[in-house]
């Protein structure tokens, strides 16, 4: 009757610790709800039609949800995510409620396994269960604060509030839970409760394939149940048959199996393959990784929110002594491997969660080329350095136990509170990705992403700014095509032009860029050329018909208005706020030898838009200071053209238009020194210098010389 008294009191325990889990990880997560998709989840919910946006409900939109989701292979989360668009559309507070409740549930698995894994330390005899079950067993409340601890720490947030990484965290539930049903199964098993072993090893089973099919990091599954085995159900004892080593082998063909099914028949081709879009290579992406592992330990030890951040700009290592910080790195881990191994008889729980961690690390820390380093990558890996860190403090505390408790809970509220400060930043694209680029500001990536955010606000001048310094750091087609876009929002279409040709020498087979490309020329009066981009893009994907349709448009418009000055007059007249038009009317006029027209054209576009950056501004005011010069008027030409540069300083064109100008007038020193700015500028069209008549004197000079050896 006591020991029945004792047991149910501790079962009261052990559900007051479930429901103290999930309020703590309810309460931290709880500024979390309406925080916006970020990243990844644009790209693969919001904008991953049709598979993750499922209208009805049936099994063809399930399988085509897990079939055809991207990333492939990680069928489960994108039925999820697909369940998730179903129910409640892009608004983010289902997805949030559903990658909460993995992380509760993942938090109570471990509290489970913590506690049989602590009783099977202190069982090494027979490894059975004690009265009533783990609940039962004493240490309960190192194993609560354990799990506790994993819950409430900042590091998880990747993993849970970024909504895509459902990915990781299902990944690690459904991983969890395996374990959890293997060890229960096992230990049913040694008390000879043979049926209800069967039903639990058939539910780790299932549950180690949905973990397999939610990411590919729980290919390790199989190797960790028969490390686990081998650490808390066989004692470390050495193999007195053959039995142990068939289980090796099937553990071992399970985990190939899972290698084949991720990687195909040939994983070093595929592993190659996968630095064909990386800015490094094999070599320096392991030694990198040796310093990433080691930096991993640090946020765990110290996660302050400050530290934290979803894109990390983490520089390579480039060999062993390059920095000097690799090989310690490289020392310290191969240290924790051996002393892991060492440690084994003596401690086994700190040998296994030493394993656990540098295992659980092996897949996206080693070899594969994907992204160098992020957080969410610890939620697996970390999780059994909680219990031995829990048991440690109680260890201390001695037979205080009330002592090593209150340690930590003032630990975890910590954590907590810390978790609660870093899921603030999630509240807001903008602020979310504003901190990323305070915390990585010589990464590329944080300044297309903000941009991306103002852009979606209609911010579009700030977007562009944001892309630009982006493109300084490292050019890259999407973040041309979209500050195009935005160049059109604003009616800069001259602007956008140029974006989008930048991003189309980097991405020619995009044909939505071409159809973009050609938007955007249409705006400008080069009917001509848009109606060609609007064929390349046809061409590139002959079953969207859009393109095809708006050639038919633009065509019917050219053979009702049929001359060029008639078309733009025409347009002219739709788009009258349209300056790019005009001024396109006004190079016709010099074209046909109307000066004076064009002339009067260019002063209303320069009305229109006034002083600005923009390449339209510095378009036409070349133009109009070209016409003065030929009317002879070269102190009118040089005013605008200095305007010009005090406007947009930055601008090389204005710089060697004023070389031109002065060469002349035969002003060579003059002009020289313009054309040096203007080259360092960016100024790079050789070949205009070289026809350019109004260069004809400063061709002659030394200094073209040297300038014509120096290129």
């Amino acid at each position: 009757m006591k020991r029945l008294s004792s047991v149910l009191f501790v079962k009261q325990c052990q559900l007051l610790g479930v429901l103290l889990l999930i309020a703590a990880g309810t309460l931290i997560y709880s500024n979390t709800f309406r925080s916006p998709f970020v990243f990844d989840d644009i790209n693969f919910i919001t904008r991953n039609n049709p598979h993750a946006h499922m209208t009805t409900f049936s099994w063809t939109a399930i399988k085509a949800a897990a079939l055809e989701g991207n990333p492939r292979h990680r069928y489960l989360p994108n039925i999820s995510f697909a369940l998730n668009y179903y129910f409640g559309g892009e608004n983010p507070f289902g997805y949030h409620l559903v990658n909460l409740g993995i992380h509760l549930l993942t938090g109570i698995f471990l509290f489970f396994l913590f506690q049989a894994t602590f009783f099977l330390c202190g069982n090494k005899k027979n490894g059975g269960l004690p009265p009533g079950g783990f609940a039962a067993a004493p240490d309960l409340w190192p194993a609560l604060f354990g799990a506790m601890l994993w819950l409430v720490h900042p590091v998880q947030t990747n993993a849970v509030t970024y909504m895509c990484q459902r990915m990781t965290s299902m990944a690690a539930m459904f991983f969890v839970l395996s374990l959890l049903l293997y060890v229960t199964g096992r230990t049913h098993f040694r008390n000879e409760r043979f049926k209800s072993s069967v039903a639990f090893f058939a539910g780790s089973g299932i549950s180690g394939l949905c973990a397999v099919a939610s990411k590919e990091n729980a290919g390790t599954l199989p190797v960790f149940i028969l490390l686990y085995e081998w650490f808390f159900f066989q004692n470390l004892q050495k193999w007195r048959s053959m039995r142990p080593l068939i289980w090796v082998v099937a553990g071992l063909m399970v985990f190939g199996g899972i290698i084949v099914h991720f990687l195909g028949l040939e994983p070093v081709s595929r592993i190659l393959a996968s630095y064909s879009q990386r800015d490094f290579t094999l070599s320096e992406r392991v030694m990198t990784e040796f310093r990433v592992v080691v930096y991993y330990l640090s946020l765990l030890a110290f996660p302050h929110p400050r530290r934290l951040v979803l894109d990390h700009d983490y520089p390579l290592s480039h060999s062993l002594m390059t920095p000097i910080s690799t090989i310690f790195s490289l020392t310290a881990i191969a240290a924790l491997a051996v002393y892991a191994i060492y440690a084994a008889k003596k401690d086994r729980l700190l040998s296994f969660a030493i394993l656990w961690f540098l295992g659980n690390l092996v897949i996206e820390s080693s070899v594969i080329g994907i992204e160098i380093i992020y957080e969410h990558r610890l939620y697996l890996p970390a999780m059994f350095l909680y219990p031995v860190f829990s048991r440690m403090v109680f260890h201390v505390s001695g037979n205080k136990r009330g002592a090593g408790a209150a340690i930590l809970t003032a630990l975890a509220l910590i954590l907590a509170v810390w978790t609660y400060q870093r899921n603030i930043i999630w509240q807001s694209e903008v602020s979310f990705w504003t901190e990323g680029i305070q915390k990585a500001p010589g990464k590329a990536r944080p300044y297309q992403n903000l941009a991306y955010s103002l852009q979606a606000k209609g911010e579009y001048m700030r977007a562009i700014d944001n892309y630009r310094k982006s493109l300084a750091i490292t050019p890259h087609p999407t973040a041309y095509a979209n500050m195009g876009l935005c160049f059109e929002s604003i009616g800069y279409y001259s602007d956008a032009v140029d974006a989008y040709a930048h991003a189309l020498k980097m991405r020619p087979d995009a044909p939505d860029i071409h159809v973009d490309m050609a938007v955007a020329l249409a705006n400008t009066g080069e009917f001509g050329a848009a109606m060609r981009q609007f064929a390349e893009a046809a061409r590139l994907n002959p079953k969207n018909r859009g393109p095809e349709l708006s050639m038919e448009v633009l065509r019917a418009f050219l053979d009702q208005c049929r001359e060029p000055e008639a078309c733009l007059q025409m347009s002219i007249q739709q788009k009258p706020d349209n300056a790019e038009l005009r001024f396109k009317l006004g190079m016709l006029y010099e074209s046909q030898g109307r000066p004076d027209a064009a002339m009067a054209v260019y002063e209303t576009v320069r009305r229109m838009i006034g002083e600005t950056g923009r390449t339209l501004y510095g378009r036409v005011i070349i133009r109009m200071a070209f016409l003065y010069a030929m009317k002879g008027d070269m102190e009118q030409a040089r005013r605008l053209l200095a305007q010009g540069i005090q406007t947009a300083p930055g601008n090389p064109d204005f710089y060697y238009e004023m070389a031109a100008l002065n060469a002349s007038l035969s002003q060579t020193e003059l002009a020289a020194a313009f054309l040096d700015k203007a080259i360092r500028k960016g100024f790079h069209r050789w070949d205009q210098l070289e026809s350019d008549q109004r260069m004809e004197s400063l061709r002659g000079t030394r200094y073209y010389r040297n300038l014509k050896r120096s290129d």
